[in-house]
């Protein structure tokens, strides 16, 4: 008897079939966590669960560099905005302590503090420089466009599908009408 949950007789699958998200994004992440010298992407991910609330308010890590022929005893790069630097400096041997618990042995001997003007965006930090920079939102179409694009979508059963098309046919048509901008 044939089976039709993908799986041959002896319950091995066929072909690979679709891989979840969160699998397809560790794996994107942990190649471009790795070319940043992180060996790991959870302090990436967990930062703040990592160095505590505080300290993730403060600073986010940059790379880990490692000295040549070694593995351990590595330097952890964090960026802090300049005025917190020097604080951050004098509390990195706190930071150190907590990523090599996290790691669970000595994996960062030291951290080095990069400062920048304001905190720069990066991984799950606040919004982007470009934020609000966004086109305004369009013109209300015309009322000739709307009463053309629902004259086309009329014959439309679904009325979820014909209220959408004809809210997309008004903007398309109103911007078809509209003089060419120099």
């Amino acid at each position: 008897m044939a089976r039709t949950d993908g799986k041959v007789a002896d319950g091995t699958r066929r072909g690979r079939g679709f891989a979840s998200a969160s699998v397809t994004a560790r794996k994107r992440l942990s190649e471009a966590a790795s070319g940043h010298g992180f060996a790991e992407p959870e302090v990436l991910l967990r930062w703040a669960e990592v160095v505590g609330e505080t300290f993730a308010d403060l600073c986010a890590p940059v790379k880990v560099t490692y000295p040549r022929g070694q593995g351990l005893g590595a330097t952890l790069v964090v960026r802090a905005p300049g005025a917190r630097a020097p604080e951050i400096e004098h509390l990195g041997p706190r930071i150190v302590e907590r990523v090599n618990r996290f790691y669970g042995y000595r994996a960062v001997a030291r951290i080095k503090v990069v400062q920048t003007p304001q905190p720069a965006p990066g991984l799950a930090e606040g919004p982007s420089p470009f934020e609000g920079l966004a086109d305004p939102a369009p013109a209300p179409p015309e009322p000739a466009a709307v009463a053309r694009a629902a004259d086309l979508a009329r014959d439309i059963q679904s009325d979820a599908l014909r209220a959408a098309l004809t809210r997309m046919g008004a903007h398309v048509l109103s911007r078809k009408a509209a003089p060419a901008k120099d």
